[in-house]
């Protein structure tokens, strides 16, 4: 089965309390470029940040050394290139102040029926929807278990079978992580983060755009699972959410 609690935030907690709060998190010789020093505030998300300043998200985890992109420690640094003053980052549902692109909603077509059941579409999905990663059966569903919350759904899924995307993102993080094995996180239009974790192998790495569909992981059981299966999460800015409200 999957991990019971999220954390991927955790795990890189001792690194990210070795870095000091109040340097910028980019390790690099310096700016090659203009630019500013944004102060990061709680609850903001690089996303948001990304939009506010209107800079590609791939960018910024190029520019700045994050140890943990998902999770972002309040009072650090980041580099934005280009940008000509620190902005403030509006909170969710309120528009930044840069340009922020629109995508078109997709809608779930006659053929496009949830394999667990008829949920309605998430409202944090804005009408849009995630295609299912994997092909499989539902062992595990979201939500609160023995003694415990879980915070994404398992697939059972023969070993290496192809993990793709969910939607068109940027790969936020791809490596191990304990309890989570091989690890993807990408991030999504309107703050949304997919979790791809017990995976034999990652193919994609970090700061690279994807598409829907495309492959970016083999099924495993790789870190705490007792046999090959997907474990899926879907987390607007850093709250986990029933990914089978976002699935068709």
């Amino acid at each position: 089965m999957g991990p019971a609690r999220p954390g991927f935030a955790i795990a890189l907690a001792a690194a990210l309390a070795c870095a000091c709060a109040h340097k910028a998190v980019r390790q690099t010789a310096g700016p090659v470029q203009g630019g500013v020093l944004h102060h990061v505030r709680a609850g903001e998300t690089l996303w948001r940040i990304a939009k506010t300043y209107d800079v590609p998200l791939e960018e910024l985890l190029r520019e700045n050394d994050l140890p943990d992109p998902s999770h972002l420690s309040e009072g650090s640094l980041l580099f934005i290139p280009r940008a000509a003053r620190e902005l403030n980052v509006p909170p969710p549902g309120e528009a930044p102040q840069a340009r922020v692109e629109q995508r078109p909603p997709r809608r779930a077509g006659p053929s496009s029926i949830p394999r667990a059941g008829q949920h309605p579409l998430d409202p944090a999905a804005h009408g849009s929807w995630l295609s299912w990663p994997a092909p499989g059966v539902l062992i595990s569903g979201f939500g609160t278990r023995e003694r415990d919350h879980h915070d994404g759904i398992d697939l059972a899924c023969p070993e290496g079978t192809t993990v793709r995307a969910a939607d068109d993102g940027v790969v936020l993080f791809a490596g191990e992580q304990r309890g989570y094995g091989n690890l993807v996180l990408l991030a999504h239009d309107g703050d949304v983060v997919t979790v791809y974790a017990h995976n034999s192998e990652n193919l994609v790495g970090k700061g690279e755009r994807v598409t829907r569909g495309e492959e970016i992981a083999r099924v495993g059981h790789s870190g705490n699972a007792t046999g090959p299966h997907l474990h899926f999460e879907v987390r607007v800015g850093t709250h986990p959410r029933n990914p089978l409200g976002f699935l068709r």
